[in-house]
């Protein structure tokens, strides 16, 4: 359950900060709240995926080890 969880999360982050930012760049905000927040985001994001990545390839490599002994 808690990776279903991070990876709602994940999606949330990455779409909500792309959003953010493609908005930001495309508008003319003086002080740039947009895409510092959609940056934000979006790292928050990229950050939580590859924590995910790295521990499926963990998982899988357990598993793999649990099936040969």
């Amino acid at each position: 359950m808690p990776g279903l969880i991070s990876i709602a999360f994940a999606l949330t982050f990455l779409l909500t900060g792309g959003l953010l930012l493609h908005d930001g760049v495309l508008g003319r905000d003086r002080m740039q709240m947009e895409i510092i927040a959609g940056a934000a985001l979006l790292s928050v994001g990229v950050v939580i995926s590859v924590l995910l990545l790295r521990d499926w390839i963990k998982w899988k490599r357990e598993l793999a080890k649990y099936r040969e002994g």
